[in-house]
């Protein structure tokens, strides 16, 4: 989704700025380091992605990817007490 993001931002709304699509290299970089959670930027910021592919794209994956790794953390704390019984 976020690649698709990426890659489409040209036609999509709030794309006040009239930005381009990301070139693919990048769009793919981008688009694993958030969704791994390891937010490696290597892009402009806000003189590359309009505001749509930040919000609901790269804000969406810092929040899913954290929720998910907590929720990972919780299950494992609960298997070790449960399985120590």
């Amino acid at each position: 989704c976020v690649y698709a993001l990426m890659r489409f931002q040209g036609l999509l709304p709030l794309n006040p700025a009239g930005m381009s699509a990301v070139a693919p290299d990048l769009t793919f970089n981008t688009a694993v380091s958030f969704v791994t959670n390891t937010n490696w930027q290597n892009y402009g910021g806000e003189s590359t992605l309009g505001h749509l592919v930040q919000m609901a794209g790269l804000a969406v994956q810092n929040f899913v990817s954290a929720a998910v790794g907590m929720a990972v953390k919780v299950q494992n704390i609960r298997s070790a007490f449960f399985a120590s019984r």
